[in-house]
């Protein structure tokens, strides 16, 4: 993963704790979550809106004005207006489908829930995802919400990060540890 991913990954999650943490003082979570979500879906589905809110040369206060139409047909509440108004004014705006990403995952652990980030090289069926999923809850004694994404680099196998534990199981790393035995031996 670059520097620069890791770093945009890293501001979407302390922004999404920010939120996190306003949302919870009012009381607000489940309605501020549903609010992300139904942004997340107009940025997928409405892929006109999703670029002029991306596009650098749009400025700030276009955004807000986009973002305020926005608010009224999506009816958001004043909290998450305010929040999006701040990750435009803070050049952020690029990093709200993360954001939205590290709120639901916020939201689950609230609720008691574990979330396993799961990459795969290829696409997984969901009769594997259930089987990864039924054996997480075993050997953690916690049920999970998975994030799979695909990396066709990765070869074969699996990658499962569950917080700060990784557990790597691709051909791409079982190559790597290889090269470095072979390297030892020479």
């Amino acid at each position: 993963m670059s520097d620069f991913s890791t770093r945009q990954i890293a501001s979407a999650e302390r922004y999404a704790n920010a939120l996190f943490q306003l949302a919870k003082e009012a009381k607000v979570l489940d309605s501020v979550s549903d609010e992300l979500n139904k942004i997340k879906q107009l940025m997928e589905t409405d892929t006109e809106f999703a670029s002029a809110i991306k596009n650098p040369s749009v400025s700030k206060k276009n955004k807000i004005n986009i973002f305020d139409i926005i608010s009224e047909k999506l009816e958001l509440s004043k909290l998450t207006k305010n929040f999006i108004g701040v990750i435009i004014n803070k050049n952020r705006i690029n990093y709200l489908l993360n954001i939205a990403q590290s709120f639901k995952n916020l939201i689950s652990v609230h609720k008691g829930n574990r979330v396993a980030k799961i990459t795969s090289a290829q696409a997984l069926s969901d009769e594997q995802l259930q089987e990864i999923k039924t054996n997480l809850n075993q050997k953690f004694d916690s049920d999970f919400n998975l994030n799979v994404n695909v990396d066709p680099n990765l070869i074969g196998g699996l990658k499962i990060q569950i917080g700060s534990q990784m557990i790597d199981s691709s051909i791409k790393n079982q190559l790597q540890l290889l090269k470095e035995k072979m390297k030892e031996v020479a």
